[in-house]
């Protein structure tokens, strides 16, 4: 799969689009720009009005793709302009994306690790009783059943009844997954995202789905899991969203 094939699958991953490749919000436009900065690959959301998705489109299709790793798309200001001029003030955030190849990884294992796949009875029966608390109880079960996909969970070494870190799919499709990680406050930055990270790619490899893992500029610790497996960059995801869905 070529490049900007890549970066296309991973945003219809983490933005499911319809049949004219629009997406459901709430951002309102997401541009993937590949690490080498060659490729560009725009999406605009289905609440726009056709006219000004094509003009959106349209102006990043004039301009080259940055010049630099991380560097914005030169048509950002004119997609700013063309958007606040119809729905209002704009936000825009970015963050690295990390192309996940399960048999490159390189990490060293730091905690015990229950995957989804466990042929364990008793360490899946156990797992009911340990959700972390920042999962609603009926999607901790859904979960713990593979109604939400692949998992793999880290347990504490000196208790193996806390879950310490997770690694779950918050999204996929028949082409690609996203990783999407969690740890425990006060188990942080010693390896357990990394090590989840890993086993999580190794139960999707059968699949032959791309494995992605995308994060914020501002999140220091995913940027750290990143560097820790040894991830290829993939691009940047540019996103320009209304006030109100800053956070997501």
């Amino acid at each position: 799969m070529s490049v900007a094939d890549l970066l296309r699958t991973e945003i219809e991953v983490i933005w499911p689009t319809d049949g004219r490749g629009r997406f459901r919000g709430p951002q309102h436009m997401v541009i993937s720009v590949s690490a080498d900065g060659h490729h560009q690959v725009p999406a605009v959301a289905d609440h726009l009005p056709d006219a000004l998705a094509a003009d959106l489109l349209a102006s990043v299709a004039k301009e080259p793709a940055p010049e630099g790793p991380g560097l914005p798309p030169p048509a950002l200001p004119r997609l700013r302009h063309l958007l606040e001029a119809v729905v209002g003030p704009v936000h825009i955030t970015s963050g690295p994306s990390y192309l996940i190849r399960p048999d490159r990884l390189r990490f060293t294992p730091t905690a015990p690790v229950v995957p989804s796949d466990t042929e364990d009875p008793a360490a899946l029966t156990a797992l009911r009783c340990a959700n972390p608390g920042n999962w609603d109880t009926d999607e901790w079960h859904d979960l713990l059943d593979g109604k939400l996909g692949p998992w793999a969970m880290a347990l504490d070494p000196a208790d193996p009844a806390r879950v310490v870190s997770i690694c779950h799919t918050p999204c996929w499709t028949d082409h690609g997954a996203e990783a999407g990680t969690w740890t425990r406050p006060g188990h942080r930055g010693r390896g357990h995202a990394a090590t989840v990270t890993a086993a999580w790619s190794r139960l999707q490899a059968p699949t032959g789905r791309h494995l992605f893992y995308s994060t914020s500029d501002t999140n220091r610790s995913s940027r750290n899991v990143a560097a820790r497996l040894g991830l290829a960059p993939l691009g940047h995801l540019w996103k320009l969203s209304p006030p109100a869905s800053i956070a997501l």
